[in-house]
């Protein structure tokens, strides 16, 4: 049953980073995080990507009392990242975290090699009362994704080789029919600028399209230029290495 309440308490902090507010205060791949507020009591990872998991955002949010959920492939990662053992999770599954009930969703890729169903990488599904968000991380239209039942549905519309695109994402909706769509993770490198309206204009009339501007993102263009500097880098380290070996 969608509550307006509850969407009122959804933030898109940046891209795919989610911050929900109410009794509890629960993230899902937090990134580029402002300021230190130590606020979270639960934080919900979906992939390592980078623009997924930033390590050093999720520390300005941890408290002693913060609990890390995340695929279960990803555990030792966050344990020697973030210091905190996570709640390890599986496709399928459903657990009480924090009071709320989350039901894991498999996201993955169909027939393009960046989000591999082998890695049971996840989409969340939360219920606030009646009220069910679906977080779908990074996925393609898949048989998993279009059996979710939600209210409120957060999908991706950058496309890219990496996600669905928008008119793709437009075609899930139809298929799972929330009452609200929040495009997310689409920016510079990502869908582009008019993703958000082409992705408004492919959506079921019935369904509601809750555009907000800090979706659109550039950390992918970070993320590349990082990788620009980092693989030369590499390379002459390597080539170095090698003359004195």
């Amino acid at each position: 049953m969608f509550e307006e309440s509850v969407l009122k308490r959804i933030q898109v902090t940046e891209q795919s980073g989610v911050r929900i507010v109410g009794d509890k205060v629960i993230y899902i791949d937090p990134i580029r995080i402002v300021g230190a507020p130590h606020d979270a009591d639960l934080i919900l990872f979906t992939h390592p990507h980078l623009d997924h998991f930033s390590p050093k955002d999720a520390k300005k949010l941890m408290k002693d009392s913060t609990v890390i959920a995340a695929p279960k492939s990803m555990a030792v990662m966050c344990r020697l990242l973030l210091g905190r053992k996570p709640v390890p999770l599986l496709p399928g599954e459903t657990h009480m975290l924090c009071g709320v009930m989350v039901e894991t969703v498999a996201a993955y890729n169909r027939c393009k090699p960046f989000h591999l169903k082998a890695m049971k990488w996840l989409g969340y599904v939360l219920s606030f009362g009646q009220t069910r968000v679906y977080i779908s991380g990074d996925t393609d239209i898949t048989e998993e994704s279009k059996a979710v039942s939600c209210d409120i549905a957060l999908l991706p519309i950058g496309g890219g080789g990496y996600t669905m695109n928008a008119e793709q994402a437009a075609e899930l909706a139809a298929a799972i029919a929330p009452h609200t769509v929040i495009p997310i993770h689409y920016g510079k490198l990502l869908g582009g600028a008019s993703a958000a309206e082409r992705f408004r204009a492919a959506l079921d009339s019935r369904i509601e399209a809750d555009i907000r501007p800090t979706a659109f993102s550039t950390v992918m263009v970070s993320m590349y230029l990082r990788i620009a500097v980092l693989i030369p880098l590499c390379v002459v380290l390597g080539y170095f290495i090698g003359k004195l070996l």
